[in-house]
């Protein structure tokens, strides 16, 4: 069955996060956060930053964890040039009540009122403010970066915002 559309589930919740009660949690679509030179000196930091607070489903963080990888390893040299990281953790679970609305239904069916659901993803709740991911460079690399993490925004939800940041502590547009 396909996915439903992420704004379905971008509006945030209480946490659902109490893994004895649940039976079968589906798995993160993200696995590994931190890419490149993890040690390295760089000067800026370009972030992309919550404007508002929603859910994110860890679909979405992988996407735009892919589109970054993909971009980076093609538009620099080596892995050396760069850190990458997806801070936020999927650890909400998000639920699915399934109700038959489709061909050869007399009716859309009602169900139970508030009823609770069936496991069907994990989402990462985002705060107002909170970084969702940042890719450090040096000078020389940093439009390579303004433009990734640009690409990565269309794949998650338009409440976000690109900013650019010398790690000296000046902040520049």
């Amino acid at each position: 069955m396909s996915l439903r559309p992420a704004r379905n589930y971008r509006a945030l919740q209480r946490p659902y996060t109490r893994k004895e009660y649940i039976k079968s949690i589906p798995y993160s679509k993200i696995n590994k956060f931190d890419h490149g030179n993890v040690h390295g000196e760089f000067d800026y930091e370009v972030r992309l930053v919550a404007d508002a607070s929603f859910q994110v489903r860890s679909n979405a963080l992988e996407a735009a964890r892919m589109t970054i990888l993909a971009q980076l390893r093609k538009r620099t040299p080596s892995e050396e040039h760069y850190f990458f990281k997806v801070v936020p953790y999927p650890h909400h679970i998000l639920r699915k009540h399934a109700m038959a609305g489709v061909h050869k239904a007399e009716r859309l069916q009602k169900g139970m009122r508030l009823a609770f659901g069936k496991p069907d993803g994990r989402a990462a709740q985002i705060r107002k403010g909170e970084t969702i991911l940042f890719v450090r460079v040096n000078e020389e690399h940093l439009d390579v970066a303004k433009y990734c993490v640009k690409l990565a925004k269309l794949k998650i939800p338009h409440m976000t915002r690109v900013e650019v940041v010398r790690l000296n502590g000046k902040a520049e547009g």
